[in-house]
């Protein structure tokens, strides 16, 4: 978005009087990764000499650069991934496929009725739990934290 230019009139000087000088700037706010809402600015102002840099020229001279210094410091900003859309309907059967074949060897299922609750065989780890739970969260369920009774639990739906 171009924020100004300014044209001062003919500079006086004693080679060329008709030389005009123009002063471009560029601005742009932009978000940044350190938080949801955080905003730069980040701007450029240059002066040109007509008889050197046509008024084009000088434009996007200027608005290159900007963006170039946004494109080096903030980067590209990354579009939120799509929230995974949970089946329609909830077994034993869908869980279990949905978790790769690694992790499920390190898992029972079971139905209790109302849930699909997710066992480890033994304990999993920080990053296998992680994963575990990455594909639980997919069914919209939670962890149970009951010490040796510990599980995972997956409402039924459809069935």
């Amino acid at each position: 978005m171009l924020l100004g230019a300014e044209y001062p009139g003919c500079s006086e000087d004693s080679e060329d009087a008709t030389r005009v000088k123009y002063t471009v700037h560029y601005g742009r706010k932009t978000p940044t990764r350190v938080a949801e809402f955080d905003m730069v600015e980040v701007g450029l102002t240059m002066e040109f000499d007509d008889s050197v840099t046509p008024y084009e020229t000088g434009f996007k001279m200027v608005k290159d650069k900007v963006e170039a210094w946004i494109k080096e410091a903030v980067g590209p900003i990354e579009k939120a991934k799509p929230k995974p859309e949970r089946p329609a309907t909830t077994t034993i059967q869908t869980v279990a496929q949905a978790f790769p074949q690694e992790l499920k060897g390190q898992l029972y299922f079971e139905d209790s009725g109302d849930h699909i609750l997710v066992k480890a065989r033994k304990y999993l780890g920080s990053d296998t739990f992680r994963q575990v739970m990455d594909v639980v969260k997919q069914f919209g369920g939670e962890y149970v934290s009951a010490g040796r009774e510990s599980h995972f639990r997956i409402r039924k739906l459809g069935v």
